[in-house]
């Protein structure tokens, strides 16, 4: 686990305001700190979290989707995953592939979704990500979640400030 107190360099894109994002990343964010930190209560937070967006039925399948996804990046990865560990829609590198992953697989972009992964492993061996990264979109999408990727850094007219990143490796 690192921290990262480095300025706007580090912020790729900002996700857009809406329940699809602020669900994913919430996930996403709550399932990198439990590997991370070897804690439990980070999914128990997770989970809690799923339960303000749906009901419990369809909570329990995104959960296993989110677990799926997550450690599929981190078992296939042949480099550190960087994350964001507080709650904001600026996002990291590895964060906005890791979107860009996902809603190429809710469009069946396959060039696109290839590239995604291949940047986030750091190799061309993504079928395993791949496959997790198609059923958590599908489990998405039949909840009327679809993804939009972010918008870039480059596109902001303010200098954003990142506070703390975390890496898992």
């Amino acid at each position: 686990m690192t921290f990262d107190a480095r300025p706007r360099a580090q912020i790729a894109a900002v996700h857009a305001d809406t329940p699809a994002e602020h669900l994913f990343f919430a996930q996403f964010r709550y399932w990198m700190a439990g590997y991370s930190l070897r804690d439990i209560s980070c999914w128990d937070s997770a989970w809690d979290s799923l339960l303000r967006f749906v009901a419990e039925d369809a909570a329990k399948t995104l959960y296993s989707e989110f677990h799926l996804f997550t450690r599929a990046l981190k078992s296939q990865s042949e480099r550190p995953i960087r994350w964001r560990p507080d709650v904001c829609r600026c996002l990291l590198r590895d964060e906005y592939l890791a979107l860009c992953l996902v809603s190429a697989s809710q469009r069946n972009e396959r060039a696109r979704e290839f590239s995604a992964a291949a940047e986030l492993l750091a190799t061309d061996q993504v079928h395993v990500l791949l496959m997790a990264s198609r059923s958590l979109a599908q489990a998405l999408l039949v909840r009327r979640f679809l993804l939009a990727p972010g918008n870039h850094a480059s596109e902001w007219g303010t200098e954003p400030r990142a506070s703390h990143t975390r890496q898992l490796h």
